[in-house]
């Protein structure tokens, strides 16, 4: 379909791409998803996540789900392209994450919903544990090793609060539990695509990402704004 570039200049174009559409993808998501959430009814936050999905069907939660996953697929692939320590059980549990939240947003039953955004919550959590030790390792990949531990460990514990709200605690407040922990997890994404970027990117190339980026946060704040109302209607 495409014709290689001489010099292996698709494959340096590929690993520029990556690293923005992975950065704007979590950039569009989470703008959403706080946008959305401020000024909703109370009552969210004693649903879970892949219930009001199915509620809101069509609208910001199930957008924010899609593109969190998409775009998580596309930092896995720039990180791929520039040889990042994810190879394994790292690298197939942020798979398991992406789709999970991909299906998560697709299904119309909310007990598979719910069932979907536990494995990726689990599965994210999992693969962030994993990530501190290879980052550590790697002398590329040191710069974002301790923030990946201060959020793997926000994760563990962002579990534990989960575990015992779904059992003894009667699910009160497990909306706000899971959309605390999505966006803990969601973060330490966003640190692999900074770290990435530094590394793919040249100082010319990440300026001008910031530029788009920055322009993309405009667009999608506008857009979220759009959503409220619709988050707001339950």
């Amino acid at each position: 379909m495409f014709e290689p570039a001489p010099g292996g200049q698709s494959g340096a174009m590929l690993k520029r791409l990556y690293p923005l559409a992975a950065g704007v993808g979590m950039l569009v998501a989470s703008i959403t998803m706080a946008a959305g959430l401020i000024g909703t009814s109370p009552g969210i936050l004693d649903v879970t996540i892949g219930r009001y999905a199915v509620l809101d069907h069509g609208g910001a939660t199930e957008f924010v789900l899609a593109v969190l996953g998409l775009a998580s697929l596309g930092l896995l692939a720039g990180m791929r392209a520039v040889r990042a320590p994810l190879a394994g059980w790292p690298e197939r549990l942020v798979v398991a994450w992406a789709v999970s939240l991909m299906g998560a947003a697709a299904v119309p039953h909310a007990g598979l919903a719910d069932l979907l955004v536990a494995v990726a919550l689990i599965s994210l959590a999992g693969a962030a544990a994993l990530m501190v030790r290879r980052f550590g390792d790697d002398e590329r990949w040191k710069p974002a090793a301790r923030p990946m531990e201060w959020l793997a460990l926000g994760s563990g514990g962002g579990l534990a609060v989960l575990t015992y709200v779904a059992l003894p605690g009667h699910q009160v407040m497990i909306g706000l539990v899971e959309w605390a922990l999505l966006g803990v997890e969601a973060t330490a994404l966003a640190a692999s695509a900074v770290q990435l970027m530094r590394i793919a990117l040249p100082a010319r190339a990440r300026m001008a990402t910031i530029i788009a980026m920055a322009g993309t946060m405009e667009n999608a704040t506008t857009s979220a704004r759009n959503t409220t109302p619709v988050l707001s209607r339950h």
